[in-house]
């Protein structure tokens, strides 16, 4: 189960591993910052930079939380572990089935992609394509999606990277579609047509597939360049 565990903001990779030093790794399975990939411009670049996804806060994954939460008081820095009224309690199921839907194996959320369709936020790929959701604002000069999202028992504003490649009208849509429309005839190549969401009727070239999280990666000549957009299964049949 997931814990988690307040320290002092700007300083939780420091205090996490003061802690993974200091106690004992038989008593949890994990402790790890949740981290989110902000694209940064600098040096005339766009770059990738690691953040903090909740400052002031990092998370330990144990069943053992009461020897640890004793270990934690001895540590010599802002260490406590969050508490429901008196009781200290684990994040809900629902919230850590979230958050690992949303992050890595390294606990990180990846930047996502995707383009504005006049008041909609149509995500291509990344970990914001099953969360769309819960973005309440687009940053697109920062390149960031503001989300909110139940944390511990609250709704808690979020920032998670988004690149947002271009921003058009419905009517704009339609004709780039339509413009678009054709059959791909690439040897050795494996043509799909897209049966459902915003692409319905258009057609792409199978890139790849991971069964296992259900991704399936098509080719679109869709904007100035080709568009890699990620699908389930169930949205795309082979032709």
């Amino acid at each position: 189960m997931w814990y988690v565990v307040q320290t002092t903001s700007g300083q939780e990779q420091d205090c996490l591993a003061v802690c993974r030093a200091k106690i004992d790794s038989s008593l949890y399975k994990e402790m790890f910052v949740p981290l989110y990939i902000d694209k940064m411009h600098f040096r005339k670049q766009w770059h990738d930079v690691k953040k903090v996804l909740f400052p002031g806060y990092f998370f330990v994954d144990t069943d053992d939380i009461d020897d640890v939460s004793k270990e934690l008081s001895h540590i010599d820095r802002l260490t406590k572990v969050l508490r429901n009224a008196e009781k200290i309690a684990p994040i809900q199921k629902k919230e850590q089935e979230f958050l690992r839907g949303m992050m890595n194996e390294e606990y990180i959320v990846e930047c996502s992609k995707g383009f504005i369709l006049g008041d909609r936020v149509c995500i291509t790929e990344g970990p914001l394509r099953n969360h769309y959701g819960f973005i309440q604002k687009v940053d697109r000069h920062r390149r960031i999606a503001k989300l909110e999202i139940n944390f511990f028992g609250r709704l808690t504003p979020v920032e998670v990277g988004l690149e947002i490649v271009a921003r058009l009208t419905e009517e704009q849509f339609e004709k780039l579609k339509k413009d678009r429309l054709e059959t791909y005839e690439d040897a050795g190549e494996k043509s799909v047509r897209i049966k459902s969401g915003v692409f319905a009727g258009m057609q792409g070239i199978l890139l790849n597939t991971n069964e296992k999280k259900d991704e399936w990666r098509v080719r679109i000549e869709l904007f100035e360049h080709p568009t890699e957009v990620v699908f389930a299964r169930d949205e795309i049949e082979v032709i």
